[in-house]
């Protein structure tokens, strides 16, 4: 039997440390649970919300009038170089258990925050690796006809911040195969504290934020040579940086509120005390205004909004 339970803060649920109260909140540990809960959201005619790891997301100061479905799927047992992971798995949990068994592949994503399952769903990256290099097959719930599918690599339709699960939000995601090679423990401990490092030299780590709020935008020739000419770096598939957009714009330490955009980086929003998701949005509206004006460019959350 579900524990159900209401007027629950979701603050205390995301890295954001924002949001109102869930009107109904329940955390799922099986495919069961799921479709139990999925059942009293129906037969009261709400809607749900699937929440993981609690990054990349905004909840209005409102909260959400239905249900939140705590994903909490947390088993991992290996198959040789291959590894069967719930989608509730942290993943620097996945991580390190994969470099305490000699498994490489996944050392790059080390320290993005969040769960496997909101990995794959937004198609995480960084570094020159996603989710993509090392999900073998993704297992999901189609809520439509309520069958269990097992989709492999390419049916996941895996592009950049980008799935065939963010696009059909009627399949949640239960679990995953993933796939590694063998390596030696010394040598992925080594990568993955360098991946850190590097993360540090781009942005303060243990900060209230929902990581990089907006996606990497496409723009034209001439901007690809402004921000390679400004950085010495070369843009990748003519994106380039939401972050060093913002900073030309001089998003750089802008705050509104107790919401900051990031010192090192612009493209992270901090909350610095109490922030609010209407500051958050004001700051949201700000940057999108004078990417539009100063470079004609238009930003796409990557965060996702909910009970607004």
């Amino acid at each position: 039997m579900l524990n159900i339970k209401e007027n629950i803060s979701l603050k205390e649920f995301t890295t954001f440390d924002i949001g109102g109260p869930a009107r109904y909140f329940v955390e799922v540990e099986s495919l069961e649970d799921i479709e139990e809960a999925i059942a009293f959201a129906r037969e009261k005619n709400i809607e749900f919300f699937v929440l993981a790891g609690g990054s990349n997301i905004l909840f209005s100061d409102d909260g959400f009038d239905g249900l939140i479905i705590k994903m909490s799927i947390k088993s991992m047992t290996l198959q040789g170089g291959e590894m069967m992971c719930g989608a509730g798995v942290d993943l620097m949990d996945l991580l390190m258990f994969a470099s305490e068994n000699s498994l490489s592949g996944g050392e790059n994503l080390t320290g993005i925050p969040g769960s496997v399952g909101g990995a794959i769903r937004g198609n995480a990256g960084a570094f020159g690796t996603e989710m993509k290099d090392i999900v073998k097959e993704v297992y999901a719930l189609n809520l439509d006809s309520g069958d269990t599918v097992v989709m492999d690599n390419e049916k996941c339709e895996f592009a950049y911040r980008n799935s065939f699960f963010k696009k059909n939000p009627h399949y949640i995601i239960i679990s995953c195969m993933l796939t590694f090679t063998k390596g030696e423990i010394k040598d992925i401990e080594l990568a993955m504290y360098n991946t850190i490092a590097k993360r540090n030299s781009k942005q303060i780590q243990g900060i209230k934020s929902a990581g990089s709020f907006f996606v990497n935008p496409t723009v034209d020739e001439k901007i690809q040579k402004m921000f390679e000419n400004d950085t010495g770096k070369k843009s990748r598939q003519g994106r380039v940086p939401a972050g060093w957009i913002l900073e030309e714009c001089n998003l750089l330490k802008k705050r509104i509120g107790d919401i900051q955009a990031g010192i090192q980086h612009a493209n992270y929003f901090i909350n610095m005390d109490e922030g609010t998701a209407e500051q958050v949005i004001e700051l949201s509206t700000l940057a999108k205004t004078r990417a539009r004006d100063e470079f004609d460019v238009q930003l796409k959350e990557e965060v996702v909004m909910a009970g607004f």
